[in-house]
Parts: structure tokens; sequence; C-alpha cells
């Protein structure tokens, strides 16, 4: 017998599939990025979305306008949640919530969106099917070229509890 090993190419799919998710990641956000920058134009903002969204770890992203009605959402944002684009439009993002959502949360984002501050926020929302889950937020006011907000853009991830 021959105790050498074979030196053979490697065969592995895993590596092709590494570079096919960055490749679909990539397709995403630039699809996300054609959607804003039309929003961007028939509004009038002055936001660099390409620069917050390639700079940014979001699995959703929520476009409400200034009272907080839902005008769009990410397909992101369907997977993370289960609620379509089409059912969550013309909503306020509270849908998302219950029992467990703390009032302090929704307190601090109502603040400092009133003072129309970028803010950060922790908040438990609830998917369709019920299940809770803990949502880190981005907020980002968009203003147009009158510096008047006329939108939130919403950046959203799900993190896991702390023990």
């Amino acid at each position: 017998m021959n105790d050498k090993k074979l030196n053979t190419p490697l065969k592995c799919w895993d590596i092709y599939a590494m570079h096919l998710i960055n490749q679909a990641a990539e397709f995403t956000v630039k699809l996300e990025l054609d959607i804003l920058k039309g929003y961007k134009k028939k509004y009038g903002w002055l936001f660099d979305f390409e620069k917050l969204l390639y700079n940014s770890n979001y699995e959703a992203i929520v476009l409400t306008d200034a009272n907080s009605n839902i005008e769009w959402t990410s397909k992101g944002f369907t997977k993370m949640t289960g609620y379509s684009a089409s059912y969550s439009k013309g909503k306020r993002p509270s849908f998302l919530q219950g029992e467990k959502t703390s009032k302090h949360s929704i307190e601090n984002i109502k603040r400092n969106l009133k003072r129309q501050d970028c803010t950060k926020e922790t908040i438990i929302n609830y998917k369709k099917n019920g299940d809770v889950y803990n949502c880190y937020i981005e907020f980002f006011p968009l203003k147009n070229n009158r510096n008047r907000i006329t939108h939130f853009l919403a950046l959203e991830k799900e993190v896991k509890f702390s023990s």
C-alpha cells in the first residue's frame, strides 16, 4: 500500500457558496439603494444612503413619513418579521409592539425623533407568528432641500437576548 496522500485540488462548494452569498448581499444593497435614490429624488432629500448602507450592519429597512406611517419596507423586513410590505404600508411601526415592549424604549424613540435626532434603541417586537424578538434600530431623519424633515429611515437588526 502506498501511504502517500493524494495532492488534488480542493473541491469545496463552501468556498464558492461564500462568494455567492456575498454577491447576493451586494445585489440586495444595490437594489435597496436604487429604491431609496428614487425616494430621494422625489422628496429632495440631502442624505448619503450609499455611505450609510455600505457601512451599516442591518437586516431590514423601514421608511416612514414624518408622522411615522410606513411608506416602504425592504425584503429583509418581511424576512425578519413575517409581515409583507403591502400589509405594513400605511401602518405605524408600533404594530410590531406588544406586552413585553418596554415603555421606556418607546419614549426614548419618540423623544429623539421629536428632537429630530439620529437615535439608536433596542426594543422588543413581535413577529407575525407571535414570536418575540429583540430589534436593534438606528433611526435617521431625512430632510429635504429646505431643511424640513419629511421622513425617517430605520435600519433594523434582530439581536440575541442577553442572558
